[in-house]
């Protein structure tokens, strides 16, 4: 019976030990002038990759047309030569220029410059950082006494959610789905790297094994898999309302289809005192539709709405692959159109900080 109050110290102590020796392994090379790329912060500037990650590349461009100063002042770059990704609440992040060259590599982002990827891989590693506190706090196997401390470490430590990170990325499937047996293995793998101890390793992997901690970072994959490299289909994305939250602090969301919402949204989003995503349905109730309007339509797709012409009572869009329609995405539809076409928008007050 002792022994059983005794190991899960003893594994806080080892966890906690692990967090506060953690060091980065830095690789690859990337210029300074790289990261803002010929068009800086700009809504042009932004291109999805080849991944499903609509939800986020819509809602940066919202944001970089904006609200521009705050995505630049989200970034700062780190003696160690890595970038610091910071939000409105919670820890930076660190991201790599090792990560970077991988996420070009795999085509997770064509933006012009490095520093949507940048922020993607920051807002990755968040979302994983706020699930492995989630479990932490309902875990079992940390006595109640030691969380504070163990929370405290783990918001101090960059470098475990960047293992965590590059251990996903490697086992992530398609529809953004973990195996377990995968992801300690290269989560061991990882920290090996990062020069942990074996027997530290070993503990930081069995964490994986308690009863609903992996279930909770196996969720949070699932509902982000497109940051972390799943290649499944559109409208199985993210949620653009967290993203929004992460950089300006405040969002909502509603079906356009709401008549009390949508004149107020259209002034504000004219005046530009919102950033605004809007998603398609998957099935319009009109079955012509998609047909009448392929040159544009993707269906469970999300767009950055631009702005609102009130004296043709039409609104312009641009979806974030930069292209349908050529040459850069952008197009104008009637309003009538458009509430056909799409479910729901979420927005940001851009003006409330």
């Amino acid at each position: 019976m002792i022994g059983r109050f005794l190991r899960p110290s003893s594994a806080f102590l080892l966890f906690a030990a692990a967090v506060m020796t953690l060091a980065p392994a830095i690789g690859g090379a990337q210029e300074a002038d790289a990261l803002y790329g010929k068009l800086g912060i700009t809504l042009q500037a932004v291109r999805q990759g080849t991944l499903g990650s609509c939800y986020f590349h819509a809602t940066i461009a919202a944001l970089a047309k904006t609200r521009p100063e705050a995505l630049r002042n989200a970034i700062s770059r780190a003696p160690d030569g890595s970038y610091r990704v910071h939000f409105v609440d919670g820890p930076e992040e660190s991201v790599y220029p090792a990560d970077i060259d991988f996420g070009r590599a795999h085509s997770f982002d064509h933006s012009d410059g490095n520093w949507v990827l940048v922020l993607m891989r920051g807002y990755a590693q968040r979302e994983l950082r706020q699930s492995l506190v989630d479990s932490i706090q309902k875990s079992a196997m940390v006595p109640i006494f030691a969380r504070p401390l163990l929370l405290s470490m783990l918001n101090q430590s960059g470098s475990l959610l960047v293992a965590y990170d590059r251990a996903i990325r490697e086992v992530v499937n398609q529809q953004g789905m973990l195996d377990k047996a995968a992801l300690k293995q290269k989560l061991a793998a990882q920290l090996s790297l990062l020069g942990i101890p074996a027997a530290q390793a070993e503990m930081l992997g069995g964490f994986l094994d308690e009863k609903g901690f992996f279930d909770q970072l196996a969720q949070t994959v699932a509902q982000n898999g497109e940051v972390f490299g799943a290649y499944r289909s559109m409208s199985q994305g993210g949620i653009p309302m967290r993203v929004m939250e992460a950089f300006t602090g405040n969002s909502k969301a509603a079906l356009i289809a709401d008549p009390r919402v949508l004149p107020d949204l259209m002034r504000q989003l004219h005046d530009g005192r919102i950033a605004m995503v809007a998603g398609t349905f998957m099935k319009p109730s009109n079955p012509a539709y998609p047909g009448e309007h392929e040159s544009w339509f993707v269906p469970g797709h999300c767009y950055t709405a631009i702005d609102y012409e009130e004296a043709t009572q039409s609104i312009v869009l641009r979806n974030p692959w930069g292209r349908r329609p050529d040459p850069d995405g952008t197009f104008t539809l009637p309003l009538a159109v458009f509430m056909q076409g799409f479910e729901f928008y979420a927005s940001s007050n851009v003006a409330a900080r």
